[in-house]
């Protein structure tokens, strides 16, 4: 790899982390007059989104968090070829978690991260859904159904592109990481199913106890 396309895709990361940075949980939330990071949960991703604000706002969020993602990789493959698809997906990806124009306080990564790994390989992304779908029909529980689409995309990605397998490996990794909380309160039985609208307040109040 040369030193200009070494340059060509960091800065794709870089852009694709200022893509990230659009976050439609906290915009939908300022313009009803709410500070999406302040109720719930706490989380500025389309889960909270539901809790907090209604059905359409959080439709609303990963429709935005899904197709920012997806498009930001598509323009890292366009530009850069595999290696910037990947570049592209994790800079997006921590862009949405950890934005600098919102205080590096975002969501959890879940829709961007499918978003762009549709955009890296559709067959493994549609099938993590259908695992998503599964488990949450099962459980009622979102975190489960992302937590449990994430372990399974690097086994999904070896058998339709294994290519893209290590990278697989480290973007699970991650979700489980912004996961943590999520995962202690399904150890100890407290994760409650997703329910829509409302202000939020049990989950809050959850949160604050951690």
């Amino acid at each position: 790899m040369s030193g200009g396309e070494v340059i060509r895709i960091v800065i794709m990361a870089c852009a694709a982390y200022l893509i990230g940075n659009i976050n439609p949980a906290i915009i939908i939330g300022k313009l009803k007059g709410i500070d999406i990071r302040k109720e719930g949960s706490g989380n500025a991703g389309m889960t909270n989104s539901i809790r907090v604000m209604g059905l359409g706002a959080g439709i609303a969020v990963f429709v935005v968090d899904v197709l920012k993602a997806f498009i930001s990789v598509k323009i890292g493959f366009s530009f850069c070829g595999a290696a910037g698809a990947m570049a592209a997906f994790a800079g997006v990806v921590l862009g949405h978690c950890y934005p600098a124009v919102f205080g590096f306080k975002g969501g959890k990564g879940v829709a961007a991260a499918f978003g762009a790994a549709l955009a890296l390989n559709w067959p493994s992304a549609l099938a993590a859904l259908l695992v998503a779908g599964v488990l949450f029909l099962i459980t009622r529980r979102m975190s489960i159904a992302s937590l449990a689409a994430a372990l399974s995309y690097p086994v999904l990605i070896w058998h339709f592109s294994r290519e893209y397998f290590i990278f697989a490996i480290f973007a699970a990794a991650f979700l489980m990481f912004t996961h943590m909380a999520n995962i202690k309160r399904i150890a100890k039985g407290e994760e409650k199913p997703l329910t829509i609208g409302g202000d939020g307040k049990e989950e809050k109040e959850r949160e604050q106890k951690k």
